[in-house]
């Protein structure tokens, strides 16, 4: 289950992050404020998605999500935005400053879901594979 959850977070948060555009419905963000304002409405539908899976699904589905969200942050900056230097965040200065703290948020986050899921793989497990 926690695989499946990594991937379906890894999916989720490729999906919210790199097809922002899409979703734009038809405005341009040209200002500084603009451009940090569609990113953080990327960060709050990621956040809002990650409410329902904890809600609704297991604790192990979770803790793998959780995971994968911290894996595409750090891993997708650090490679495809510094050492190939493809794309930035926004087209703006304001990336010097967040892709560093989505780095750190993202190792933050793989943390996290690491330590939650080395939890409750030491407990004992219900049949529905929630923790009793």
């Amino acid at each position: 289950m926690r695989v499946l959850g990594a991937l379906a977070g890894f999916l989720l948060t490729d999906f919210l992050f790199h097809l922002v555009d899409a979703f734009a419905a038809g405005f341009k963000a040209e200002t500084p404020a603009g451009r940090i304002g569609a990113v953080f409405s990327g960060v709050l539908i990621l956040l809002v998605f990650m409410f329902f899976i904890r809600r609704f699904f297991s604790r192990s589905f979770f803790n793998g999500f959780t995971v994968a969200v911290g894996l595409f942050l750090s891993f997708d900056i650090v490679v495809f935005h510094w050492i190939f230097q493809l794309h930035r965040i926004t087209n703006g200065p304001e990336a010097n400053w967040l892709e560093p703290l989505f780095v750190l948020g993202g190792l933050i986050t793989i943390w996290f879901g690491l330590k939650q899921e080395k939890g409750v793989s030491g407990k004992q497990q219900s049949p529905d594979n929630r923790i009793a």
